[in-house]
């Protein structure tokens, strides 16, 4: 169920959950606000959300489950948090950790109960969660001391924090037992004795002013539905959405995909009706994969033809017409739009999808423009182009975190080489190096460049089918 964001007041705090979970409603201000205005409502709809299977949900919401229990500071959340602490011991998100911390004692019984659960190597992050809990009780002593034997550095720093002068034995005890070695570590255990003996561990802890939680930091005061993470059902019934913004993600979702002919009337539709110059542009553009269908071509000439389309709509509907660039009057209407530095960027695109070869001296002159979706599209044409005389600019950009994808796609469509499958690795390993290594993101990235590169030149792919 696609909820109206603004009218959130309408729906029950079960409805809204459900609709988030889904992925059918941005998390924002609007969100949290339909909720946290209705505490008394909303927080059972909470627990019973938080126990029900969410395995398949579109958008995990355990995080917004645990800010909005922290922003209440709410003891019923505390079975949730046990469980999700449960699922993964040994990587629990310290907003999970700070929840337990600031609901407090309420939360003793159930942390030392999972403690007694877990492996000795499992239960670091449910120690560390009881010592700043600020409940002394001795059973939170008698656990820390307990993992002295297991790992000593990193209780040393809890029994500091849990700051109990009855654990100084203990310390002495572990002294005792490094013997003649370790130093340091020896030094580090005397200084926490001494301030357990004093009174002083903790304390500063514990004095310290805390800076309240605040929900609303981490949120954007409107966010979009994740229309990415849709099913294309989803996605098409969203293209009739009432919000301008959201049948824009929708129709930019279809971008580079292949179109049913149901999505395809959809999108034409939209393209020829839409109120909006932006919504019909990225209808347009989406229609790129059917311009083989001779009613759509038809429809997006009959376009370019009435000449009275907004610079937004023309970029979209050229965009989408670049396959088409064997046609003069789009040739001619793509070179008309780059005139124009508000079009540029978006004939720019269209030049480089269309590799056509009449355009290929275009983009070198804009590896450096000021505009940023100007020098976007510049790196891409650098690329699809094979432009090696620009290669070295190319690698300048590596250094522009905005651009280094994109320049990173160009160099490996451009970097000289033999394409042949066998030859494959080795321009990997190259790229690797010239970009002073790559995550596994950028690798990827460069294996997918590699592979257009092969199928550029008519051979089948080397990478994907590794993978496969």
């Amino acid at each position: 169920m696609f909820l109206d964001p603004n009218k959130l007041n309408q729906y029950s705090p079960a409805e809204i959950l459900e609709s988030a979970a889904q992925g059918h409603l941005g998390l924002d201000h609007r969100f949290l606000h339909a909720l946290v205005d209705r505490q008394a409502e909303a927080l059972p709809a909470l627990i019973a959300f938080s126990k029900r299977d969410r395995t398949k949900d579109e958008v995990d919401l355990a995080p917004e489950l645990i800010a909005l229990f922290r922003h209440w500071k709410s003891p019923e959340a505390i079975p949730f948090l046990i469980d999700y602490i449960a699922e993964d011991p040994e990587d629990v998100p310290d907003e999970a950790i700070e929840t337990l911390v600031e609901i407090g004692a309420p939360a003793l019984e159930p942390l030392i109960e999972l403690y007694e659960r877990l492996d000795e190597s499992e239960s670091g992050e449910v120690a560390f969660v009881l010592a700043n809990l600020r409940v002394h009780d001795p059973r939170i002593l008698d656990l820390l001391v307990g993992r002295l034997p297991y790992d000593l550095a990193d209780t040393i720093l809890l029994l500091s924090i849990y700051g109990d002068a009855a654990a100084v034995p203990a310390l002495d005890a572990a002294i005792v037992e490094l013997g003649g070695g370790e130093g340091d570590l020896k030094k580090e255990i005397a200084a926490v004795r001494e301030a357990l003996a004093s009174g002083k561990a903790g304390a500063e802890k514990a004095t310290l002013e805390e800076e309240p939680f605040d929900i609303w930091a981490g949120y954007p005061p409107e966010a979009q539905i994740p229309v990415d993470l849709l099913n294309e059902d989803d996605r098409a019934e969203l293209l009739d959405h009432p919000i301008e913004s959201v049948r824009l993600a929708a129709a930019s979702s279809f971008f580079n995909r292949d179109l049913t002919v149901g999505q395809r009337k959809q999108l034409l539709n939209r393209a020829q009706n839409d109120e909006s110059p932006a919504v019909r542009a990225e209808a347009w553009q989406a229609l790129t994969s059917a311009t083989e269908e001779p009613e759509v071509v038809e429809a997006m000439l009959a376009a370019l033809r009435k000449n009275d389309a907004s610079i937004v709509e023309r970029g979209g509907l050229l965009v989408g017409l670049a396959p088409e660039a064997d046609r003069n009057e789009v040739r001619a209407a793509i070179a008309e739009l780059y005139k124009q530095p508000e079009g540029r960027a978006k004939a720019l695109e269209a030049m480089w999808r269309s590799v056509h070869p009449s355009f290929r001296d275009n983009f070198a002159k804009h590896l450096n423009d000021p505009d940023l979706e100007i020098r976007r599209a510049a790196l891409w044409g650098v690329g699809y182009y094979g432009l090696r005389s620009e290669l070295d600019k190319v690698r300048k950009l590596f250094e522009e975190e905005e651009l280094r994808s994109d320049a990173l796609f160009a160099y490996a469509l451009a970097v000289p080489g033999e394409v042949s499958r066998g030859r494959m690795k080795g321009l990997l390993t190259r790229i690797e190096r010239d970009a002073r290594g790559l995550s596994e993101l950028e690798e990827d990235l460069v294996k997918a460049a590699l592979d257009e590169r092969l199928m550029l030149a008519g051979k089948e792919p080397f990478f994907a089918q590794e993978e496969d």
